[in-house]
């Protein structure tokens, strides 16, 4: 009966956020503030392989949202193929327009121009999904709330 319950609550918050648009800044008692680790890293099309894991090449990326709105975290990209070494600060702000979280950083990196998408993980917390192509490279990233 609680597997019953938790499904039926599941799919209850589930239709609720559907219900809401992207006209307010939140959706009422989901907020992406906390922090989170890349658990899913993949770049395609920048390397002579054409598909890189970029955590399984020593790269990372952690960053940690504020309730006050700022960042801090790291991001971290190994050298590989014709792809040189990234080192960038994380520091900055970040914006939650319903399920959507946008960031605003001094670092010149992807992060700042893509949208992340607060997504279930199914283990009861929300991920920060996200995958955009820029100079033809695609960007796959989930990261996980730590």
């Amino acid at each position: 009966m609680k597997s019953l319950m938790k499904i039926g609550a599941g799919l209850l918050a589930a239709a609720s956020l559907a219900g809401c648009g992207g006209s307010g800044t939140t959706v009422p008692g989901l907020t992406a503030v906390g922090s989170y680790s890349a658990t899913q890293f993949v770049t395609t099309g920048g390397s002579p392989s054409g598909i890189t894991n970029q955590l399984a090449n020593g790269g990372s990326f952690h960053i940690t949202l504020a309730s006050n709105g700022t960042t801090t975290g790291h991001l971290s990209i190994a050298a590989g193929g014709n792809t040189p070494a990234l080192e960038a600060d994380m520091a900055g702000t970040w914006a939650q327009d319903g399920q959507t979280i946008t960031f605003s950083q001094a670092a010149d990196t992807f992060v700042r121009n893509t949208p992340f998408t607060l997504t279930a993980n199914g283990g009861g917390t929300w991920d920060l999904v996200a995958d955009k192509t820029f100079s033809n490279t695609e960007f796959a990233i989930r990261l996980s709330r730590v």
